[in-house]
């Protein structure tokens, strides 16, 4: 078996099941994965022998992928009713424009506190300097 044959079957496998992104990103990854071991010069009977048969590798895909990569047909009443994993394997991700949310109210709360203390700066000062010569006129006597 050579590398196009590898990921041609593993297409074949995938198409109607997964999303075309779910695809190209297996194919990609596969693909990459492959060349990188050949250049290591390990050969491709010890390559496909660790990664196996593409239709059971494409199987195991199709398990994994969550209900909006698969292609609706492909969505059984078995996989919208099936619990969803509980355990530290699957942990909470907040959604990009929440975590960009929070990343600018972050900046503008550093952003009032600068103004803030640019702005108490002047007068922090001269409290400072008053309260130095009164030291040191107190400390004469």
């Amino acid at each position: 078996m050579t590398k196009e044959d590898f990921l041609s079957e593993l297409r074949s496998s995938l198409t109607g099941s997964v999303s075309s992104k779910v695809i190209n990103d297996n194919l990609l990854y596969y693909g990459d994965y492959i060349d990188t071991e050949l250049r290591k010069g390990r050969g491709e009977e010890d390559i496909f022998g660790e990664l196996g048969s593409p239709r059971l590798l494409a199987r195991t895909i199709i398990e994994t992928a969550d209900g909006s990569e698969l292609r609706g047909a492909e969505r059984s009443e078995e996989q919208e009713s099936r619990p969803e994993p509980e355990g530290p394997d699957h942990a909470f991700l907040l959604p990009w424009p929440i975590i960009l949310l929070i990343i600018f109210l972050l900046m503008g709360l550093i952003y009032f506190v600068i103004q803030v203390a640019i702005a108490l700066l002047p007068v922090l000062i001269v409290v400072i300097v008053a309260l130095l010569i009164a030291r040191i006129i107190g400390g004469r006597r």
